[in-house]
């Protein structure tokens, strides 16, 4: 498997609705333990980044061999080295003009395999 390898970028993580809330009388509330893990989205933003060929006319394909099935691994700043998979389409924004390849902010979303 692979290791992602882009490491300048900010990670937010993002919990899902994991049990179902019910809301009884007087304020209390009582709630289901969930069935299993967690499956976490780690949402990964780059302020800026830089687009280069491997050589002329040959792009990097490496998303295109994960596309959103393929595990890879992915080095969380605070959980260590984690197994994710992408969780949407990769989207390349535009470029800035007179940027030598600078693209516009990349935003990421990866989720957490269990």
């Amino acid at each position: 498997m692979q290791t992602f390898d882009f490491p300048f970028h900010l990670v937010e993580d993002q919990y899902p609705q994991s049990s179902t809330v019910i809301q009884f009388g007087g304020g209390y509330q009582f709630a289901t333990k969930p069935n299993g893990p967690d499956q976490i989205t780690f949402k990964l933003t780059f302020k800026a980044m830089w687009f280069y060929e491997r050589s002329p006319g040959v792009v990097d394909r490496d998303y295109e061999a994960h596309r959103l099935y393929e595990p890879f691994y992915y080095p969380h700043a605070r959980r260590g080295l984690v197994v994710v998979r992408f969780a949407k389409p990769l989207q390349i924004p535009k470029g800035v003009e007179g940027g030598n390849g600078q693209l516009e902010q990349v935003n990421l979303e990866f989720t957490l395999q269990p």
